[in-house]
């Protein structure tokens, strides 16, 4: 491989599927808006994120309404969304080697096996004291803060606009506004 090459990575579906759930964590308690609205703002065809919105079903996270003034909105406070069960169930496993979820003939005299099962817990205690609340809280940087407290993470590569979470919030503004007038 290059050396600058990315390697691990989480999927398209991971990344647009916390984009779509953050839009819906910044609207107001109770209320929804249409995975058109999150596609147009967030630039994800609606086809897309309905496919994501069929995936995380089973989480129980996700409320939605059909008809005139229906759409998408959470289920639970986003305080109580935990990133590890998002991400493990749109990723699938997540494990950094094949040999920690495979029956890896070599497992018992392997020599890095101890290292993977670290970096796996790691990862995962770290994805484990996230929720979407500590995700959507990117927009001030102290969710990386915290990261880089907590874990000595080195710091966001590309750190979000101040009020990167305003947008939908903003769409469902204009849109109560459009309904009203």
């Amino acid at each position: 491989p290059k050396f600058h090459e990315v390697r691990m990575h989480f999927s398209t579906r991971t990344r647009y599927g916390l984009r779509f759930l953050l839009c819906l964590a910044e609207l107001p308690p109770g209320e929804r808006i249409q995975l058109s609205q999150v596609g147009e703002k967030e630039n994800i065809s609606s086809g897309y994120l309905q496919q994501i919105a069929r995936a995380l079903r089973p989480l129980n996270i996700l409320t939605a309404v059909r008809g005139a003034g229906g759409g998408y909105g959470l289920n639970r406070p986003p305080e109580d969304i935990n990133l590890e069960d998002v991400i493990v169930h749109l990723e699938g496993e997540i494990s950094p080697v094949r040999c920690l979820t495979d029956n890896c003939p070599r497992k018992d005299m392997c020599k890095t096996v101890s290292f993977w099962q670290q970096f796996d817990d790691h990862m995962r205690s770290f994805l484990r004291s996230k929720t979407l609340r500590d995700l959507g809280s990117c927009a001030d940087q102290s969710f990386m803060d915290d990261a880089r407290d907590e874990e000595s993470i080195a710091p966001c590569p590309q750190p979000c606009d101040e009020g990167c979470l305003k947008p939908c919030s903003q769409i469902w503004e204009e849109d109560q506004e459009t309904r009203k007038g």
